[in-house]
């Protein structure tokens, strides 16, 4: 490899806190993102059934928090002035810990957990690891996702 894109400055922040996204979880966008999904699981639909399962209530869907993308890992992998301009949503990987319910307001902290950089069929590519810890007004930690782009 030639010539290294990943600064001293992005270096730096490697491991370090980058910000905070905070979500308050409703029924209404639970139900919604089941009808969007096709999931008919009453655990997300029917607050009745849901009051007779082992959750003793509604629950979201593992996937309540997709959409949110933390303003900082935004900004980091669009407006980063970075020379590499193209941009690959490179997947995530999801752990649940506790389930989500209506009412819970979820905060996630932004860590930049890893770059590297590699050659490949497409060229020079910088990948950018965030992880984000998601807990609910109780403090529990109810999922971590690590979320991947890849700038080209």
């Amino acid at each position: 490899m030639e010539k290294s894109f990943i600064t001293d400055d992005l270096r730096k922040r490697v491991g370090s806190e980058l910000g905070r996204a905070e979500y308050e979880i409703e029924k209404g966008r639970i139900r919604s993102l089941a009808d969007a999904t096709l999931d008919d699981n009453p655990l997300y639909q029917d607050g009745e059934v849901a009051r007779g399962s082992r959750y003793g209530g509604m629950i979201a869907p593992p996937a309540i928090v997709w959409p949110i993308i933390p303003p900082q890992m935004d900004w980091y992998v669009t407006q980063y002035d970075f020379p590499l301009k193209r941009l690959l949503n490179a997947g995530f990987e999801q752990e649940l810990f506790e389930p989500v319910r209506p009412g819970d307001r979820l905060t996630g902290v932004v860590t930049l957990a890893e770059l590297e950089e590699k050659e490949g069929r497409i060229g020079h590519m910088v990948f950018f690891h965030f992880d984000v810890v998601w807990t609910n007004q109780r403090d529990q930690k109810v999922m971590s996702l690590r979320q991947s782009f890849i700038k080209y």
